[in-house]
C-alpha cells in the first residue's frame, strides 16, 4: 500500500512538472527525471515522433545511446524492424510495453538488443508512448542494465497512466513554437546506405546545429535526419518527409529521397525552413483540429467574414459558427481577433517580413 501511495505521489509530480516545463524538450526532460522516483532505469531517451508518420522529428537524446549508436538505433526501428517498434506499439491499445514482455523475456531475438543494448551491459527496455487528442507526439524510452530485473507489470500499469497527461503536456508544448530566425539557405547531405556523410553543403553544419538538441551535437546529423534516411531508404517511394522542431523555437523541413547508385543506394537529405504551408499543417495537428475546422481557420486568418467562408466551402453561416467555435475552444482563445494574434503574427508574419525585406533588397 505503501508503494502505491509513492507512486501516486510521483505521477502528480510528474504531471506538474511536465505541465510547467517549457519547449517540448524539456517536457521529456522533466518528465523522465520525476519518473525515475518509481521506475529506476540506467538510460532514457524522449522521441519526438510527428503524429502522422511515427516519424522520428528530434527529441531528447544525451541521457540514451551515444552519438555512435545513434544511426543504427533508427536503421533498425524504420529500416529492419524489431520487436516493440513505434509503429507497432501505436497500434495496440494500451500505450505502454517492455522488450522482455513482447518477447516473451528471450531478449535475444531482438536486434537492438544484440547490437546496441548487449554491448553496452544493458538489458530490458520500455517505451511509453504519449498521446493525446488521438494521435501519439512522443515517446519514453527507458532502459535498464542487465543487473537489473526486467520492468515489473506494476511498473508498466503506473507508465500507462502518465501516457495522455504527459501527451498533452508535449502537445501544448509544440503549439507555442513561434517562427523564429534560422539559417535561411537550405542544405543538402549525401548519404551512404550506412549513413556516412559522403558529401555535404556549407550550409549543413549550420542545419544540424540547428536541429539538434544542443549545440554539442550539432557535429553530428540530428536524429531527424537519420530517421527520415532510414525511412527514405525502406519506403517503396523512395521519399521521405517530415516537419520537424528547432532549437531556436521554429520549424524546419526534412525531406530525404533514395538514390540508385549502383550496387548500394545513398540518401539525399534536404533541410531548411519549413514552409508556412509546413507549419499550418503540424499546428493542426498539433491543436487536433478536424480537416474541417482547418479549412474555416485558414479562411479566417486570411481575413474572410463569416458569409464569405460559407460560400467558399459550401455551407450555411449558422455551420461556419459551429466550427469556429470548435476551434476557439481547441486553441484557448474566444475571439477572432485573438486567433489571429496567436495564429498568424507568430507563424506567418516573419515569413512576410522576410519576404518584404527580399523584395525591397538591392539587386
Amino acid at each position: 500500500m505503501a508503494r502505491t501511495t509513492n507512486w501516486q505521489t510521483v505521477h502528480g509530480r510528474t504531471v506538474r512538472a511536465a505541465r510547467q516545463a517549457r519547449g517540448s524538450v524539456a517536457v521529456l526532460e522533466a518528465a523522465a527525471t520525476a519518473i525515475a522516483g518509481a521506475v529506476p532505469f540506467e538510460l532514457w531517451a524522449g522521441v519526438l515522433l510527428d503524429p502522422v508518420t511515427l516519424l522520428n522529428v528530434g527529441g531528447c537524446y544525451r541521457y540514451g545511446v551515444s552519438d555512435a549508436w545513434l544511426p543504427r538505433m533508427l536503421d533498425i526501428e524504420y529500416r529492419e524492424g524489431d520487436a516493440l517498434s513505434m509503429p507497432a506499439l501505436a497500434r495496440q491499445a494500451r500505450p505502454v510495453g517492455t522488450l522482455a514482455g513482447a518477447l516473451d523475456g528471450e531478449l535475444e531475438r531482438s536486434l537492438r538488443y544484440q547490437d546496441i543494448y548487449r554491448p553496452l551491459g544493458m538489458a530490458d527496455e520500455m517505451r511509453l508512448l504519449l498521446r493525446d487528442a488521438g494521435r501519439v507526439w512522443g515517446a519514453l524510452v527507458l532502459t535498464r542494465s542487465a543487473d537489473r530485473p526486467p520492468f515489473s507489470a506494476a511498473e508498466t500499469e503506473f507508465a500507462a497512466r502518465l501516457s495522455a497527461p504527459l501527451g498533452r503536456a508535449l502537445r501544448d508544448a509544440l503549439t507555442e513554437r513561434p517562427a523564429a530566425p534560422a539559417p535561411e539557405a537550405r542544405a543538402l547531405v549525401v548519404l551512404s546506405a550506412d549513413y556516412e556523410i559522403v558529401t555535404r553543403s556549407a550550409t549543413a553544419a549550420a542545419w544540424c546545429a540547428e536541429l539538434s538538441e544542443t549545440p554539442a551535437r550539432g557535429t553530428a546529423l540530428p536524429a531527424a535526419a537519420y530517421g527520415v534516411a532510414a525511412a527514405a531508404l525502406n519506403s517503396p517511394s523512395g521519399g521521405s518527409r517530415v516537419c520537424v522542431p528547432t532549437r531556436s523555437g521554429g520549424w524546419a523541413a526534412v525531406e530525404g529521397w533514395r538514390l540508385e547508385t549502383g550496387e548500394r543506394p545513398q540518401v539525399a537529405l534536404s533541410m531548411g525552413p519549413a514552409s508556412p504551408p509546413d507549419r499550418i499543417a503540424a499546428l493542426m495537428e498539433a491543436y487536433a483540429l478536424t480537416p474541417r475546422e482547418c479549412q474555416v481557420l485558414t479562411e479566417v486568418v486570411s481575413g474572410a467574414p463569416t458569409t464569405q467562408i460559407a460560400d467558399r466551402l459550401t455551407l450555411s453561416p449558422f455551420t461556419v459558427q459551429d466550427h469556429l467555435k470548435a476551434v476557439f475552444a481547441k486553441t484557448g482563445v474566444r475571439s477572432r481577433r485573438e486567433l489571429v494574434g496567436q495564429i498568424f503574427f507568430p507563424h506567418y508574419l516573419p515569413d512576410l517580413a522576410r519576404e518584404e525585406a527580399g523584395a525591397a533588397a538591392p539587386a
